[in-house]
């Protein structure tokens, strides 16, 4: 996750890194980590709070400029790597996490 793009996102919506921190849950700390490219692999339940506290989808927060610019010039040449790690005890496994984890792999290869 590209942590200048959730600062510039935050800053858009006018929100200090302290309302985030109250909107979503997560500590200032920890989003500054992710803002300043430290913490670079939140998990998709940060991601889902993020997303809902900004008001946009947890793909736009993950997928960075070039996959911008690949799709809208429709050229292949220019690749990048995600990888999301999502570590579950079995019965935090719910039928909504799967479907969500789902959701997020689907959106994440829309463009392929």
């Amino acid at each position: 996750m590209d942590g200048k793009k959730l600062q510039r996102l935050r800053k858009e919506k006018g929100y200090s890194i302290t309302k985030l921190g109250q909107l979503t849950g997560i500590s200032k700390s920890y989003l500054s980590l992710i803002e300043r490219d430290i913490q670079t692999n939140p998990s998709l339940e940060i991601l889902e709070k993020i997303s809902k506290a900004l008001e946009v989808d947890v793909e736009h927060l993950v997928k960075n400029k070039e996959d911008s610019i690949i799709s809208n010039n429709r050229k292949k040449s220019v690749k990048s790597v995600l990888k999301v790690e999502i570590e579950l005890s079995e019965d935090q496994l719910s039928p909504q996490k799967l479907k969500q984890i789902k959701a997020l792999i689907a959106a994440i290869n829309a463009d392929e």
